[in-house]
């Protein structure tokens, strides 16, 4: 499954943003970092959502989500295995 994110910033402060996930945000001092970072928060998320019991909120379709200036749009792949909780 994959999210529309949210990227801005500049040299060694990059944030990342989830429109259809208020309150999920990550950081990076790269842009490599800043997804890595946003994906690993996208699946904290998740096993969240998992452990409450409550369902995931669904991606927007790219085309949907409003870039705001100074961003660009980027995708965030949520690992299913990693969401699953033993």
């Amino acid at each position: 499954m994959e999210y529309p994110a949210l990227m801005d910033g500049e040299d060694g402060a990059y944030g990342v943003v989830f429109p259809d996930i208020p309150g999920i945000a990550a950081m990076g001092h790269t842009t490599d970092e800043a997804l890595r970072n946003a994906e690993d928060a996208l699946n904290d998320y998740a096993i969240e959502a998992y452990i409450d019991g409550e369902e995931l909120a669904p991606p927007s379709p790219m085309h949907s989500v409003k870039v705001p200036a100074g961003s660009r749009i980027v995708s965030v792949s949520l690992a299913r295995h990693k969401a699953e909780v033993s």
